[in-house]
């Protein structure tokens, strides 16, 4: 039996297409919260219009200044009172059981600061949806993968303890992208962490969150993130090989931007090139697949590969 009150934090910013959606997400769960806040953070849309539709059903606006996601859950946070905390962007929605599966496993495992599970990453313009996530086996390897990469996922994923907040602190209001991975590595450091594996929440991919030069810098706020964390990971003679996957991992996605948006071809190479051989014992036929690209241009890179597909295809099995 959960015991624990549950409080639910949605943050929006200029979020009027989206927000009923994921408010009414909130209220259709198997489990119902105890509170939902919505902090809007400096809105210049119809967002607090929709939200305002909600108040006989219990939903608390909160209105501030602009300051950023970091800045929004945190005063969500001061806002609420449950034990549990689970946030939801606006743009994103909840799965019918998600605060009954993440409540109960929290209940039952009072060692776990943190429990996130799967999402089904939707991509608007594509109409396509994959699952995303990956349940660890060893808390140990985690506490080295969420160096490299954000393994717990964003904040509509997971729900934590109020007291872990306590000792490690909120979000860091200075990070502009990657504020939430970088609490995620404070919390792994003092508690252990669980990822059911389900999916529990719906992330929407749209236009909104594709723009160019939001991305790259993006990109590079997460490198510092992932940096800043293993210069003071420990053992030391680890160091080494974290940055090396996180440089690999990171210049990966940079060729990856650099040909979406038709950046210089020698720039695209570097890059790709620069992924592939720093490390290339991971994702190995993905970084080969894009010095590849980048070297024959995407034109030809796609014909070629178009044609090969209709040769084997006409050959059929042997």
């Amino acid at each position: 039996m959960i015991k624990a009150r549950v409080s639910a934090i949605i943050t929006a910013y200029n979020s009027e297409a989206f927000i009923a959606e994921a408010i009414n997400s909130v209220l259709k769960q198997s489990f119902t919260v105890d509170e939902i806040v919505v902090v809007d953070d400096g809105s210049t849309d119809g967002t607090c219009a929709v939200v305002a539709e909600f108040a006989s059903q219990g939903i608390r606006l909160v209105q501030q200044h602009n300051v950023g996601a970091g800045g929004a859950r945190n005063r969500g946070i001061r806002e609420t009172s449950g034990e549990y905390i689970a946030f939801l962007d606006a743009d994103d929605q909840w799965l019918e059981n998600k605060t009954l599966l993440q409540a109960s496993y929290l209940s039952t495992h009072p060692e776990v600061g943190l429990v996130s599970g799967f999402a089904r990453w939707w991509n608007v313009a594509k109409n396509t949806v994959r699952i995303f996530g990956k349940a660890p086996r060893d808390m140990n390897k985690l506490r080295r993968e969420i160096l490299v990469r954000n393994v717990l996922g964003n904040p509509s994923m997971l729900m934590l303890r109020r007291s872990v907040l306590a000792e490690v602190g909120l979000f860091n209001e200075n990070i502009r992208w990657g504020q939430d991975w970088e609490l995620w590595i404070r919390m792994v450091e003092r508690y252990d962490v669980a990822v059911i594996p389900e999916p529990v929440t719906i992330y929407r991919w749209h236009k909104d969150n594709l723009s160019q030069i939001p991305s790259w810098e993006r990109l590079q706020s997460y490198w510092n993130v992932s940096l800043n964390a293993i210069k003071k990971s420990k053992p030391a003679w680890q160091r080494v090989w974290l940055l090396s996957r996180s440089w690999s991992n990171f210049t990966y996605h940079r060729a990856g931007y650099a040909m979406r948006y038709a950046y210089p071809r020698w720039l695209q190479v570097w890059y790709a090139g620069t992924a592939f051989l720093v490390y290339p014992f991971e994702m190995t036929r993905e970084k080969l697949g894009a010095l590849v690209r980048s070297l024959l241009g995407d034109y030809i890179y796609r014909n070629g590969k178009r044609a090969i597909r209709s040769r084997l295809q006409a050959r059929g099995p042997e």
